[in-house]
């Protein structure tokens, strides 16, 4: 009985001083979605120079290009990813350096391969080679 009081009490010094209107109803926060789908920046990188690809014309090549790959953490996760890009830039896996680093849960791996591409479409045919494993959540 008391806390219904309290209550009661609650919602009348809300009412007095504007917080609260018996019969009436908050309106629904208006949810704005953010759609950047035309402000895509690879989209728009490449309607701005006539259709060339970002690593076309942003990287000189041959370089040893850094790429990231993050994955579920298990043995072969590090070796097996160094050997796609191995296979790709037609190169020895031991000759390609790379890194690794834990989850702070040590659920994923974060390994980072400098990987000797020659062109940019030997670089593309790398990240098309990573997203197909199915350990790979992200090769960035």
């Amino acid at each position: 009985m008391r806390g219904r009081r309290v209550a009661a009490a609650l919602l009348l010094v809300a009412a007095a001083h504007g917080f609260y209107a018996p019969g009436r109803r908050r309106a629904a926060t208006k949810r704005h979605i953010l759609d950047n789908s035309n402000d895509d920046p690879i989209a728009r990188f490449e309607r701005e120079n006539d259709g060339a690809k970002v690593f076309e014309k942003l990287v000189e090549y041959p370089c040893d290009f850094t790429i990231k790959v993050i994955g579920k953490d298990d043995p072969e996760f590090a070796t097996d990813m160094v050997a796609l890009l191995a296979r790709v830039v037609e190169k020895p896996a031991d000759g390609i350096e790379f890194s690794t680093a834990a989850s702070g849960k040590g659920t994923y791996l974060s390994v980072t391969i400098r990987a000797p591409v020659a062109s940019a479409d030997q670089l593309y045919q790398c990240y098309a080679v990573l997203r197909n494993d199915p350990r790979v959540r992200i090769a960035l």
